[in-house]
């Protein structure tokens, strides 16, 4: 055989062996999906068309591919031969294909949703077959050697169930990468430090507790006297039930009695047939919960309508400064602080990020230096920047100081690979066949 004969052969062999690989690797997804969507859409009935249809179909481009390519093959003399050759590259490359979709980890994968390497690992099993049967034992050899190092390649390789991908850890944490940004803020710790000790998004509290002003809160309970009981140490009657009755007492000069549990403090005061508790939180100064106490009074009729229940003893008292709420457990009235520097809130900081167009509408932001914009909503002030496509705000309390709001703006950027690699949850590992055999040989 001369050297022109030589080369035209073996560019035969390859461009049988690469139709057949593209047949494989594209044709058997693709057919299989059709199958599916019959036997979907149309029932049982229609799954054997379907599946003699995609066969029909499946052989006949192996047929014309031997037809076109038939001096590569053993096969390729006859019309008959030709015919043979595409049954069994497509019954047992079938076969091989079916074998690696049980062992596979992911099956899904092996039928259009896997990528390139799933590509190439479908048209692999009709490869090796035909190359069985190509002319020349240094042909078969060299084939079967060429599918046998990819297959083992693409074994040693990390599948499906090795290290995901960082997309794939976002879609399971159900995050927006773009809508990540972290910020260390001095004297301040974020809600959560899985970014690190001081580094993070959302919320912010000041680092010292003793920073952070208590919520101030006055309730007003009323108890039926005759559940009331002696106690000891000249403090009096209590009541089960109360917030303080278990509380410390001091007997004052004018004879009330003061009663301190710790987390709440306050006075008891005789009202008819009644005993009312006029407590508050530790912010609340004493004084101020005497004078309340003294101001003591039976709801009007107009607030047991807006506060209270119909036929159920209540009172309240009278204090500038503070709101008045009715309460359920147990029934009664709570006074709130007005002042906004007396909650947990005026020394909060939330970074936040969205991707409105006018984030400040219907009002405006006043410009500032640095592409900032300085912005108040209520009892909240701070700034907004645009970063790309997106929104960062950073809000604080009225305790919060504007030049620590400012500097945060500036200073927050987008999360990093490496930070969401190391705090997001891996996904499920697949063990499947395959995944246990890679740790068999490793």
């Amino acid at each position: 055989m001369g050297d022109a004969d030589s080369e035209r052969r073996s560019a035969l062999m390859a461009a049988q062996l690469a139709a057949v690989w593209a047949i494989g690797a594209v044709g058997l997804p693709v057919a299989a999906g059709l199958v599916f969507l019959a036997a979907y859409t149309s029932g049982t009935g229609a799954l054997g068309v379907g599946l003699l249809v995609a066969l029909a179909g499946f052989v006949g481009l192996l047929w014309l591919t031997v037809r076109g390519t038939a001096a590569a093959s053993v096969l390729g003399g006859t019309t008959a031969g030709q015919v043979v050759w595409a049954l069994l590259v497509a019954v047992a490359g079938g076969v091989l294909w079916g074998a690696g979709w049980a062992l596979s980890d992911d099956p899904s994968g092996m039928l259009g949703k896997g990528g390139s390497l799933v590509l190439l690992a479908n048209g692999l099993p009709f490869v090796a077959v035909a190359g069985l049967l190509l002319r020349g034992w240094w042909a078969r050899l060299a084939t079967i050697g060429i599918v046998g190092v990819v297959a083992a390649a693409m074994l040693a390789a990390p599948g499906r169930s090795g290290p995901p991908e960082l997309s794939e850890r976002l879609d399971q944490a159900r995050l927006d990468r773009d809508s990540l940004f972290l910020v260390s803020i001095p004297g301040y710790h974020p809600s959560s430090d899985r970014f690190g000790d001081d580094l993070g998004t959302g919320v912010f509290m000041p680092t010292d507790p003793r920073a952070i002003p208590v919520a101030r809160w006055i309730t007003i309970v009323a108890f039926d006297r005759a559940t009331a009981v002696k106690q000891s140490g000249g403090c009096g009657q209590g009541v089960p039930g109360s917030v303080l009755e278990t509380a410390a007492c001091t007997v004052e000069p004018d004879g009330w009695v003061y009663r301190d549990a710790g987390v709440e403090h306050g006075y008891q005061v005789p009202a008819g047939p009644h005993l009312v508790v006029v407590s508050g939180t530790r912010s609340v100064p004493r004084e101020q919960l005497r004078a309340a106490a003294a101001t003591l009074r039976p709801l009007t009729q107009a607030e047991v309508g807006s506060y209270g229940s119909p036929g159920r003893a209540m009172f309240t008292v009278d204090v500038q400064g503070y709101s008045t709420h009715g309460q359920d457990a147990p029934p009664g009235i709570a006074l709130e602080s007005t002042d906004p520097a007396a909650t947990p809130r005026s020394v909060r900081i939330e970074v936040t990020v969205d991707r409105l167009d006018f984030p400040c509408a219907p009002a405006t932001c006043p410009a500032d230096a640095d592409g900032l914009q300085y912005r108040e909503i209520q009892d909240l002030h701070g700034y907004l920047i645009r970063r790309g496509t997106v929104n960062v705000s950073v809000l604080g309390g009225v305790g919060v100081d504007r030049a620590v709001l400012r500097r945060a703006a500036l200073d927050a950027r987008p999360v990093t690979d490496e930070e969401l690699l190391r705090v997001l949850p891996p996904v499920p590992q697949r063990q499947g066949p395959l995944q246990r055999l890679r740790d068999w040989f490793g």
